[in-house]
């Protein structure tokens, strides 16, 4: 329900890990979850704790056993050997609070909103990892949209709406990274929309080495 046309289910090797498509279960979370959860933080958190605004926890850990990196903000992530990164291409969302053209009353009327009032601006999204060849998100088999979620704005939220509930559906290019080695890893999207624009998301992920040889899969 939570997902765009069905992607295949290989994945390509990038600085030693793994590329998946979000479709992909990682740690009990599909990428489209894990999307939502990132917008919910964003909209549920004060400023003075918003990594959106660069403060609060930056490298969040999701999943049931925590082995899922959220990464909001810039300061590099330490994470240990057999966490998956959370790529970000471009995401967006809208809700029932905000005006047109981000309004949208149902999950299905969020669901089309968030994917016209963006895609049609984005003309690349191109994903490297320690400096090797891009790879093209802007394929449909790194789409995805979130579940519905439910919210409590605060008074400072950056929608510029009253505090209330509200609730929101998001949609992107996204996807896993798996199984990246031990060591320091450079990780970064850049999409270029038709004006001219561009969106970066930069990540440096320092993965610690597994010394009692767990198995963290």
């Amino acid at each position: 329900m939570c997902a765009a046309p069905v992607a295949s289910a290989d994945d390509r090797e990038m600085g030693g890990g793994h590329l998946l498509p979000p479709d992909a279960r990682v740690d009990g979370l599909t990428a489209g979850q894990a999307m939502g959860e990132a917008w919910y933080r964003n909209l549920t958190l004060p400023v003075a704790e918003n990594p959106l605004f660069g403060n609060g926890e930056q490298c969040a850990r999701l999943g049931l056993n925590g082995k899922v990196l959220l990464a909001i903000g810039f300061q590099p992530c330490t994470v240990p050997e057999g966490t998956t990164v959370y790529i970000i291409g471009i995401t967006n969302f809208c809700d029932n609070v905000e005006p047109e053209p981000y309004f949208g009353a149902d999950e299905a009327a969020q669901r089309k909103c968030a994917m016209v009032t963006l895609a049609p601006l984005v003309e690349s999204i191109q994903l490297t990892v320690d400096g090797g060849e891009p790879v093209d998100l802007q394929t449909r088999r790194y789409e995805i949209f979130s579940p519905q979620r439910h919210v409590q704005l605060l008074a400072d939220n950056f929608l510029g709406v009253p505090p209330g509930p509200a609730t929101f559906t998001a949609w992107g290019w996204v996807a896993w990274l798996k199984d990246l080695p031990p060591g320091v890893h450079t990780l970064g999207t850049e999409a270029v929309f038709d004006d001219g624009g561009v969106h970066t998301w930069d990540l440096v992920v320092n993965v610690v080495a597994d010394d009692h040889g767990e198995d963290d899969d």
